[in-house]
C-alpha cells in the first residue's frame, strides 16, 4: 500500500483540492452532468450522491412514508435513486461542504483502504445482509472489485450476512487475486487513482504532503463536527457512516463522520462573474479509467487488448486526443482483431460513443 499521511494532511489536501476543483466554476445548481464534467473522480461524485441521497432517504423515514425495515425495498431503491440523480439540482454553497467530505473520504478510500472501506460498510451495524451490502456498494469506485468479489463468495457458498470479520479475513487475499490477474501491483492501481485525482504526479503529490506536514501554521485545523448517536438501524449505517484512520482511537473515528455538518466559510472564488461553461465537445472529450469499474477494465484488457494493460491506457490517452466521435469510432476499428470478443467490444464502443453524444 502507499505511504499515508496524517489526518491533519489530509485534510488540508482535501481542502486544497476542494478550492481547487470549484475555483471559478460557479453555478446556480449542479446537475450530474455538470459534476461529472468538471470532477475527475467518479468515487467523489458517488459520495457526493450519498450525501444527497442519505438526506432524502432520512426525509422520507422521518415523514414515515416508508418502512426501511423491510429489506425487500432495497432492491426497488436503487432504480428510484437512479431517476433522481438525473434531476440532481445542488446549490452551489451547499456543494462546498459536500466535496470536501467527499474528497477527504475518498482519499481514505483511496490510500486506507481495507479500514476505510470496512468502517463504511460496518462502522455502525457489524453485519449487513447481501441486499444491504449490494446496496451500499453503489456508492464505491475506489477498490469495488473487493466489495464485489466478497459479494460473489457470499452468494457462492450460500451465506445470508456479510460481517466485519468476514472483510478482514478475505481482503487481502482478493488484493493478491487482482495483482495476478491484472499484472498491477496494488500500490500502482492506488498512485493511478491518486495522480487522476490531483492531475499531478506521484512524487509531487509526495512533496506537497511534506509540505503540509512540516508548516507550523495549522491551516484549516479540524471541521468536522462530533458525531452524533443515534439508535443502532440500516439508515443509521446511511446516515452516520465514519469511514476513519486504522489504528485510531474510538475518539478520533467519531470526528470523522461521512455526513457531519460543516460550516462554510464564504468566500469569493475568483470574481463575481459567473464562469462560461465549456462547450460540449471541450467538457465531453476527456476519457477518464477511473470512471470505468473496475472489473469493466479488466473484461475490456483481455477480450479487446490481449490482456495488455498498457495498450488500454495507450488507447484511452489517444481518445483524450479526439475531438469528435467520427474519430473516435475510427481509432476504435484500430483496436479491433479477429480475437475480439464481439459483445465486449460493442459494449466499448457505447462507453466511448457516450462521451460524445450524451
Amino acid at each position: 500500500m502507499l505511504p499515508s499521511p496524517s489526518r491533519e494532511v489530509l485534510e488540508a489536501y482535501a481542502r486544497e483540492l476542494q478550492r481547487t476543483w470549484l475555483t471559478g466554476k460557479v453555478s446556480a445548481s449542479w446537475s450530474l452532468g455538470t459534476l461529472r464534467e468538471n470532477f475527475p473522480s467518479e468515487q467523489v461524485i458517488q459520495l457526493l450522491l450519498f450525501q444527497v441521497d442519505t438526506r432524502l432517504l432520512q426525509f422520507m423515514q422521518e415523514s414515515g412514508w416508508w418502512d426501511w425495515r423491510d429489506g425487500r425495498l432495497l432492491t426497488q431503491l436503487g432504480d428510484f435513486l437512479d431517476q433522481a440523480h438525473e434531476r440532481l439540482a445542488i446549490p452551489h454553497v451547499q456543494l462546498a461542504p459536500m466535496l470536501f467530505n467527499s474528497l477527504y473520504h475518498s482519499l481514505h478510500f483511496l490510500l486506507q483502504p481495507k479500514a476505510a472501506l470496512a468502517q463504511f460498510y460496518f462502522g455502525q451495524q457489524p453485519t449487513l445482509t447481501l441486499a444491504e451490502f449490494h446496496f451500499y456498494s453503489r456508492y464505491v469506485h475506489y477498490f469495488d472489485f473487493t466489495a464485489a468479489a466478497l459479494l460473489s463468495f457470499a452468494q457462492r457458498h450460500h451465506l445470508a450476512t456479510i460481517d466485519r470479520s468476514l472483510w478482514e479475513e478475505k481482503f487481502d487475499r482478493i488484493l493478491e487475486v487482482y495483482q495476478e490477474e491484472t499484472q498491477e501491483e496494488t500500490e500502482a492501481y492506488q498512485r493511478r487513482l491518486l495522480e487522476a485525482l490531483a492531475q499531478k504526479k506521484w512524487d509531487q503529490i509526495q512533496a506537497h504532503w511534506k509540505q503540509l506536514a512540516e508548516s507550523a501554521e495549522d491551516l484549516i485545523g479540524s471541521v468536522l463536527s462530533e458525531e452524533s448517536s443515534s439508535d443502532d438501524s440500516l439508515l443509521q449505517n446511511l446516515f452516520g457512516t465514519s469511514p476513519g484512520v486504522g489504528g485510531a482511537s474510538e475518539g478520533e473515528k467519531a470526528r470523522n463522520p461521512l455526513l457531519s455538518a460543516i460550516d462554510y466559510e464564504p468566500r469569493k472564488l475568483i470574481s463575481e462573474r459567473f464562469q462560461p461553461q465549456p462547450r460540449r465537445v471541450e467538457a465531453l472529450q476527456r476519457f477518464d479509467i477511473e470512471s470505468i469499474p473496475i472489473h469493466k477494465q479488466f473484461v475490456f484488457i483481455q477480450r479487446i487488448f490481449e490482456g495488455d494493460p498498457l495498450a488500454f491506457r495507450q488507447a484511452i490517452e489517444r481518445l483524450n486526443s479526439l475531438t469528435s466521435l467520427n474519430e473516435a469510432r475510427t481509432a476504435l476499428q484500430s483496436w479491433k482483431s479477429a480475437s475480439t470478443d464481439p459483445e465486449v467490444f460493442s459494449e466499448f464502443e457505447k462507453w466511448v460513443a457516450a462521451r460524445f453524444t450524451s
